[in-house]
């Protein structure tokens, strides 16, 4: 048994407590003002039928009405089904390039940053999609399946850096093809890759990798992370000093974004390249690239329905009041002599 709205219990337990006192306080201020009213030797008299159990019995009824409305507000449930849960969207896996030159600081703060800042904006907008993520470097690895939980890849994607995968270099043509595998058999509707990379590729065969995506009817769009002018690699030694990154000659590497090869590869796949600039190049990508895709209805596993109960205490919170309203206050006395009449009249403006 649960509650689908669990806020009212707790307005139950602030608002019963100060229900009860209320009716409490109320009853005796009427009893201080019947005693105010009649003089002391009148008062038993007048109040002969008055059956005070009966007065407390009625409030009582209604502090229990008050608190079924406030549990049929609170919806309780208990007792479930299983259904098949359907998503009609997009099956999506996202390349991210973690190599070190995604360090590089011509795109603020860095690349890696930058990437996954658009990353985070593409999520908002594919609420309706599968999202996956694959990293990559000198290798490649699957780091999030196809999924619609959206604060679990988001987690991934935060936990991303260059060190996650031990070696070192950009093989692009590996992680498309890691990305193509990554679908998977259950993935049969409109799939898209989405890179995000500053371009260095020390390996060869991406254009040929986004060719193959193609033909399987997965189309390949990439978002070039930083600048054609490049920068100078810098990182950050043990000690936190800044250290220049040098080639095997000892000299300082320079990284520069390939828009000449990430635009290949992009045709290759049947999309399109962008340079990453803002949350606006994200919009685009989606609009004009992933949103006229064909949405397709897939199984997005198994949701629990369960059975709204709050019929109940919402019949029980009807028969209180109207047992409430029902219920004397007073015990019947029979007429024994004349006047008796008035005297019980009396008696009721008293009560």
């Amino acid at each position: 048994m649960n509650f689908a709205t669990p806020q009212y219990l707790l307005l139950a337990a602030a608002l019963l407590p100060r229900t009860g006192w209320f009716l409490w306080w109320t009853w005796r201020r009427k009893q201080v003002a019947a005693r105010a009213f009649v003089r002391s030797r009148l008062f038993g008299a007048l109040t002969v039928g008055v059956s005070r159990p009966l007065q407390i019995a009625k409030r009582v009824v209604l502090w229990l009405a008050v608190a079924a409305v406030l549990i049929t507000l609170a919806r309780p449930r208990w007792g479930y089904r299983d259904e098949e849960a359907l998503s009609s969207g997009l099956d999506v896996m996202v390349v991210f390039d973690v190599s070190r030159s995604m360090l590089a600081t011509d795109a603020a703060p860095n690349r890696l940053e930058k990437a996954k800042r658009a990353v985070h904006d593409l999520l908002g907008l594919a609420r309706a999609d599968r999202v996956g993520l694959v990293a990559f470097a000198g290798d490649s690895f699957l780091q999030a399946p196809l999924t619609l939980d959206d604060d679990a890849f988001r987690q991934t994607v935060q936990g991303l850096d260059t060190d996650i995968i031990p070696v070192q270099g950009s093989d692009l043509a590996g992680a498309l093809r890691e990305a193509v595998a990554a679908f998977g058999k259950d993935s049969t509707g409109a799939r898209a890759i989405v890179v995000l990379t500053d371009g260095e590729d020390h390996e060869d065969g991406a254009i040929e990798a986004a060719k193959a995506a193609a033909r399987d009817g997965i189309r390949v769009f990439t978002l070039g992370v930083g600048s054609p002018a490049g920068t100078v690699l810098r990182m950050t030694d043990p000690y936190g000093n800044a250290v220049f990154v040098k080639d095997e000659q000892g000299n300082a590497v320079k990284s520069q974004l390939n828009e000449t090869l990430l635009k290949q590869v992009a045709d290759a796949g049947g999309g399109f390249y962008l340079p990453l600039q803002n949350r606006q190049t994200v919009q685009n990508l989606y609009q004009r690239g992933l949103e006229p895709l064909p949405r397709t209805a897939v199984r997005a596993g198994k949701t629990r329905q369960w059975y709204e109960r709050f019929q109940w205490p919402l019949g029980l919170a009807i028969l209180l009041l109207i047992s409430e309203f029902l219920m004397p206050e007073h015990r019947r006395i029979p007429a024994t002599r004349p006047g008796s009449g008035a005297l019980r009249d009396a008696r009721m403006a008293v009560s």
